[in-house]
């Protein structure tokens, strides 16, 4: 029996080849299995450092915990090396079993077998045709592919979060070697020499103090943290840096390249920088021995401001135009104003053009304002006009309100002639080309009028006008008549009285000016005393032109009944100058805007019909009127209150204090007789209990100034002057005066009621009082004071030079 051809084996196992390599490929893959889960840690522990750096989440850290970080990832990546090199490489044994796993008696485990005889010929050949039969079972082996199993190493999943981490931190940034390299930079230690001052200063306009963004303290810099810092826009960024080489500070907007400030060396060693907020970006500061410095910023837009019509545009009762609105603004209006323009015929050449009105701002805290302006000499008053308003703010942004078609108001003129004057003048002035026809107008006024024109210098005067039109070759030639026309009309309608009031309507105007202008408090108290004097002027000639006994110049009315004096109007022109000394300069031109309504209704009183008032309330009005003196002038002996311009040295003071004592006794036995002539005219009359209780508080009051307590006597005096008001209110109530309707009316400028029924009681006063002011003035001095101080902190100073500023 012959053998079979001959196979060729593995020399050292005597395996076929084909099985032996099938041996190896076995192994590798089994290798592949072992090395895999644990290179898969070391790419995972590597990929979330990637993701995490590319990401920018080190740089978020301060820098001992990104330190920290680092080598806490570093000793992973090192552990999960060591655990790689550690694999164990599998032998030939354990690929041989890998090969034949799940094949029925193992037949390559059987072949690799040794026998345990050996030299018997017997055995050995039994050998041999036992391996000659597993050959064959050999052939059928093949190697499998590797099967890692990482499922088994990660259960859950990590090594995909790991993964996705990786590909967006890849495409999150275009520099991948500079954000790793940044994580190993130890912090650097600011030299004592160097400095960083970051400051922001936000427009003046905003109200907003300035602020620290990057500061120098003890060698380190301090700058915020990865949250943007929010300023309004305008803001500037003033930067200052001391001993940096090579410094650089550039400012990036999102999408664009950076932007490199330039420097000005106030010092050597020094740089300095500013820039302008306009968009949001970020601010950069590098340079040698310092630490990259980035400061996010992001820029609040302003808010165009608000305006808008309350009340429908109305005229007063002599003809000015008031407007009431409301005016706002995310930080402050800056300036507000009417702007009128005419509404004429196409083809109209008018002569004059109508002027813009400053509109007065609203008082503080508040969004609503009045402004009255007297329109009524100009020569289109009483044309129809269109009326905007426009509110400006200090980043120049404009807003206009709709244009509103209203009927400029006019001064309305009595006497026939005068009316028919201003007329043509308001023709005339509206369309030069009339000019023809209004000389005719005043050519037949002249011939017809000697039968209703008592004085021949009046017809003298149309026919000037007349002849003065015509004469006229050019619309510069007109415009003159225009001014001679409304002199003549005043001249017919008022005698005397005109000039004055035409020097009081200048000296309001003049002071209005001041004010919207920001004059000096110098400037501001020479025009108040100007128009204290055209007021003066005002009145005698309006005393003159009614014929009244001179003696009752003080004794005046608005319409509606409510009692002014001079003393009155002059006393708001003093009340004005004071808030514009204190810089409300917004509260003054309120003030001045409401002195116009109460001389466009002011006139001399007359005795009323029906009847005289209520004595009694009037003697009441009266204390009240004098204990509020009294109230004032005990404040200023008060330490808040004192000044020491009234009273002089100590033995005054004492004195004043005796007259003040007297002065209040007096007012109590004043206030006794009333309740007493109460208690005879029968009955618990309404307001008697109140009345007491002022009477209990005068005497306190009393006591305390004999005592020399003016702070105490303050106080009682306040408390009386409640209780005198609430009982007036009552008896008004009583007896049918209500005041209700008072509420319902408002209140003039002097703070009063309008259309109250009655005396006045000052128990609605807005206006702010003596003593606000007085103290409001010692405040002022004491900010003086301090500033003057140069000892103080340079960060006070400047606080308080921002508080002394606007005055």
């Amino acid at each position: 029996m012959t053998e079979g051809p001959h196979r060729p084996e593995d020399r050292n196992s005597d395996l076929p080849i084909a099985t032996a390599r099938a041996v190896a490929l076995s192994g590798l893959s089994l290798a592949w299995e072992r090395l895999w889960p644990r290179l898969a840690l070391v790419l995972s522990v590597l990929g979330a450092f990637l993701a995490l750096a590319w990401l920018g989440t080190f740089e978020r850290l301060p820098a001992a915990l990104r330190l920290i970080g680092a080598g806490v990832f570093a000793a992973g990546l090192l552990a999960a090396i060591v655990h790689l090199l550690r694999t164990p490489w599998p032998d030939r044994r354990q690929a041989a079993d890998r090969l034949e796993r799940g094949v029925p008696h193992h037949p390559l485990s059987a072949f690799l077998d040794r026998p345990a005889t050996a030299g018997d010929s017997l055995a050995d050949a039994l050998w041999r045709a036992h391996r000659r039969r597993l050959s064959a079972n050999l052939e059928t082996l093949r190697p499998r592919p590797p099967s890692p199993r990482l499922d088994r190493a990660d259960p859950h999943a990590l090594r995909a979060a790991v993964f996705l981490l990786v590909v967006v931190g890849f495409f999150a940034t275009s520099d991948h070697v500079g954000p790793v390299r940044a994580i190993f930079r130890l912090p650097a230690v600011t030299p004592a020499d160097i400095r960083v001052d970051v400051w922001a200063n936000p427009p003046t306009y905003t109200g907003l103090t300035p602020r620290a963004l990057v500061t120098t303290a003890n060698g380190a810099v301090s700058a915020p943290d990865s949250q943007a810092v929010t300023l309004p826009a305008g803001t500037t960024l003033a930067v200052r840096l001391a001993g940096v080489g090579s410094p650089t500070v550039a400012f990036a907007v999102d999408g664009k390249p950076p932007v490199v400030l330039d420097a000005r060396a106030p010092a050597p060693g020094q740089a300095a920088y500013e820039h302008r907020l306009t968009t949001s970006g970020q601010l950069t500061l590098t340079g040698d021995g310092l630490s990259a410095v980035s400061v996010p910023i992001t820029v609040r837009a302003d808010a165009p401001p608000e305006i808008h019509l309350v009340e429908q545009p109305a005229a007063t009762e002599r003809g000015a135009l008031r407007l009431v609105y409301t005016v706002s603004d995310d930080y402050r209006v800056a300036a507000a104003r009417a702007i009128l323009s005419i509404d004429g015929t196409e083809g109209a050449r008018p002569l004059v053009a109508l002027p813009d009105v400053t509109l007065s701002m609203p008082r503080r805290g508040e969004d609503r304002a009045t402004t009255t302006s007297d329109l009524t000499t100009h020569p289109l008053a009483g044309s129809r006009v269109r009326l905007v308003l426009e509110a400006r703010d200090d980043a120049g942004h404009a807003t206009e309100t709709p244009p509103l078609l209203i009927d400029l108001p006019a001064r309305p003129f009595r006497n026939p002639l005068a009316a028919a004057i201003v007329e043509q003048r308001r023709l005339l002035a509206s369309d030069a080309s009339r000019a023809r026809t209004v000389a005719a107008t005043f050519e037949t006024l002249g011939d017809l009028g000697a039968a209703f024109i008592d004085k021949p210098g009046e017809i003298i005067g149309l026919r000037v006008a007349r002849n003065s039109i015509l004469a006229a070759r050019n619309d510069a030639e007109l415009k003159p008549v225009l001014d001679y026309l409304w002199q003549m009309a005043l001249a017919i309608e008022a005698g005397d009285l005109a000039p004055a009031a035409e020097r009081l309507a200048a000296a309001r105007e003049a002071l209005k000016k001041a004010l919207a202008d920001g004059a000096s408090p110098q400037e501001i108290a020479r025009l108040s005393e100007d128009l204290k004097a055209a007021l003066d002027d005002y009145l005698k000639s309006m005393a003159e032109a009614a014929a009244t006994d001179p003696s009752r110049l003080g004794d005046l009315a608005q319409q509606g009944g409510q009692r002014v004096t001079g003393d009155d109007l002059k006393k708001l022109i003093d009340r004005m100058r004071q808030l514009g000394e204190l810089g409300e300069r917004d509260a003054a031109s309120e003030l001045l805007s409401q002195l116009d309504d109460i001389l466009s209704g002011l006139q001399f009183a007359q005795p009323k019909a029906g009847g005289a008032s209520d004595p009694t309330l009037d003697a009441l009005a009266d204390i009240i009127r004098r204990q509020q003196e009294l109230q004032n002038r005990t404040h200023k002996l008060t330490p808040d209150g004192y000044t020491g311009e009234e009273f002089g040295d100590q033995g005054d003071d004492q004195k004043a204090l005796n007259e003040l004592e007297r002065q209040q006794s007096e007012l109590s036995r004043r206030l006794e007789d009333i309740m007493s002539g109460l208690s005879k005219q029968g009955g618990e009359k309404d307001g008697k209990s109140g009345l007491e209780g002022a009477g209990r508080a005068m005497q306190d009051a009393g006591r305390d100034l004999g005592a020399g307590n003016t702070e105490s006597a303050v106080g009682n005096q306040g408390t009386a002057l409640d209780a005198l008001r609430r009982g007036a209110r009552e008896m008004m109530r009583s007896q049918g005066q209500g005041t209700a309707g008072v509420r319902e009316g408002g209140t003039d400028p002097l703070g009063r009621p309008t259309g109250r029924r009655g005396p006045d009681f000052g128990d609605d006063t807005k206006v702010p009082g003596e003593i606000e002011v007085q103290r409001a003035r010692r405040l002022l001095e004491e900010l003086r004071r301090r500033y003057a101080d140069p000892s103080r902190p340079a960060l006070e100073l400047d606080y308080l030079r921002r508080l002394i500023a606007p005055f």
